[in-house]
């Protein structure tokens, strides 16, 4: 049998002054497969708002070593990284299915 649910892992770099403004990740062909991300070194102040950019956000601090999934009806919602807190280099393993 073969397996064609692939995954893909994204490892995306933070330095000091590095942020990511609020997306969705929506351009995988299965939205339905949740979303996995790890993080690493420096604190982030991660943001997660609601199913449009303009919605209230709330900002949560991911410590290295945090996991944190999206899935269900939170997949789709929009999120970003506002900054690290309390070091220079933060790396983030976000982990998605790339098919089906």
């Amino acid at each position: 049998m073969h397996n064609t649910n692939r995954r893909t892992c994204l490892i995306n770099k933070y330095t000091e002054n590095s942020s990511l403004g609020l997306h969705q990740d929506n351009t995988e062909k299965n939205l339905q497969a949740p979303i996995i991300s790890i993080s690493l070194g420096a604190t982030g102040i991660f943001q997660i708002g609601g199913f449009k950019r303009s919605d209230p956000i709330k900002e949560i601090a991911l410590e290295s070593g945090a996991i944190l999934i999206l899935s269900g009806e939170d997949r789709m919602r929009f999120h970003g990284l506002k900054k690290i807190t309390n070091g220079l280099k933060r790396i983030n393993l976000t982990i998605r299915q790339i098919n089906n």
